[in-house]
């Protein structure tokens, strides 16, 4: 029976860029013509903050609500989520790493290295 070796390997893997895309929901909003009070007002915030967090970069939507402001703002929810790229190490008990950096892997756990 053939030893399994662990191998490390870094790939690059999309995540949200909550800056970004606090500044796309913002310049967003401004094109098509809404407040933030009106953005609370569709969502039924008591209080804008959730808006201003947003736009800051703070926090994001949930799924839920960026269907809305997608509806809102007549654009893709692609469009309004910003993605980077970051490094991850691969770590793989396997000789192939096919679906994570173009070889084969079975046993495959992800660590953020950034």
């Amino acid at each position: 029976m053939e030893k399994n070796h662990m191998r490390t390997v870094t790939i690059q893997r999309p995540v949200v860029d909550l800056k970004a895309t606090g500044a796309q929901i913002k310049s967003l909003r401004i094109k098509s013509g809404y407040t933030v009070h009106d953005i609370q007002a569709v969502f039924g915030f008591e209080y804008p903050q959730a808006v201003y967090a947003w736009e800051s970069g703070k926090s994001i939507p949930t799924i839920d609500n960026l269907l809305v402001l997608a509806h809102l703002f007549d654009a893709a929810v692609e469009e309004i989520v910003i993605q980077r790229m970051i490094e991850v190490e691969v770590s793989c008990v396997s000789n192939k790493i096919e679906k994570l950096c173009n070889k084969n892997c079975n046993d495959c756990k992800l660590r953020l290295s950034a």
